[in-house]
């Protein structure tokens, strides 16, 4: 009985050593493109020859780049649009401005906004000539105005305000509108449209308000001559944080794989990057492997 017991904690003990022995499987990958051209539209096709436990695959368009994954700050642009329109008038008034403050403080009242320091860019935008016609502004860079800190907010507020001795002001309504950060490989992120904006109204002076619905700003003019600057406030915006670039999960311990299709809609120039990886409680393996991939129209 003592020898039986004996070669079972032998054998026991041998499964022990060899499970402690083994190693992680190698993560280095050998990856080919098959065929010889890829065109824009049509299915690449990876093949994958390798032990690695898990695959994860970037393919470096803007926003999957394996390179830019852990990128917190970049030096992006912001874009703007929006579009207007006014009439209750025959001719147009110039009492719609845009302004930009990357200083104002978050407290929406008229002593807050008043100490903030504004940037009139309402000349840089195509407001409307005439009335009566929807009128896009055209897309507009106000990068220089967002502040150069990674954690500068900017504020935009659309700004009415009535013009001594004008018997019948325009009414105002602003459309739409798109606050767009563009990084530097030129992937575009949007930041607020006219319903997530966050505006909030602030008299300055006299009585009224804008109406904000959600799907629209309006500043409706009337005969009164009674000086009036009403102000639609949005939230702040950071332009300067990064969007993480994201990668495809193609693999794990669970999986086998031999070949991947990926579709790239744009023509150009590309580096797919395959991160693989093989991680055991004793040892651990991590690689990446570079195809370069050019696309056709």
């Amino acid at each position: 009985m003592k020898k039986i017991k004996s070669l079972i904690y032998a054998g026991i003990a041998a499964s022990a050593l060899a499970a402690c022995s083994d190693e992680a499987p190698d993560s280095v990958l050998t990856v080919t493109v098959d065929g010889a051209e890829c065109k824009a539209g049509v299915p690449v096709c990876f093949k994958i020859d390798g032990k690695a436990d898990n695959i994860v695959f970037y393919s470096g368009e803007p926003g999957h780049e394996y390179n830019l994954r852990d990128r917190r700050y970049a030096d992006n642009d912001l874009l703007v649009d929006f579009v207007s329109f006014t009439d209750q008038n025959k001719s147009v008034h110039s009492n719609l401005q845009l302004l930009v403050s990357c200083d104002f403080n978050g407290i929406y009242d008229a002593e807050n906004v008043a100490a903030a320091t504004w940037v009139d860019v309402t000349d840089k935008f195509t407001l409307p000539q005439v009335t009566g016609q929807n009128t896009p502004s055209g897309s507009v860079s106000l990068k220089e105005y967002a502040g150069d800190d990674n954690d500068a907010l900017i504020y935009f507020a659309f700004r009415y305000y009535d013009m001594d001795g004008v018997a019948m002001k325009n009414r105002w309504v602003v459309r739409s509108i798109n606050i767009e950060k563009v990084s530097p490989e030129g992937g575009r992120f949007t930041l607020a449209d006219i319903k997530t904006a966050g505006w909030k109204n602030v008299t300055m002076s006299g009585t009224g308000a804008w109406t904000l619905p959600g799907s629209q700003l309006l500043a409706a003019g009337n005969v009164s001559t009674s000086d009036k600057d009403l102000w639609a406030v949005s939230a702040g915006f950071n332009i300067h944080t990064s969007e993480p670039s994201t990668g495809i999960v193609l693999k794990n311990i669970a999986t086998n794989m031999s070949e991947y299709h990926y579709t790239y809609e744009k023509a150009g120039e590309y580096e797919a990057v395959f991160a693989s990886s093989s991680v055991w409680h004793n040892s651990e393996s991590t690689s990446t492997t570079t195809v370069k991939v050019t696309v056709t129209k």
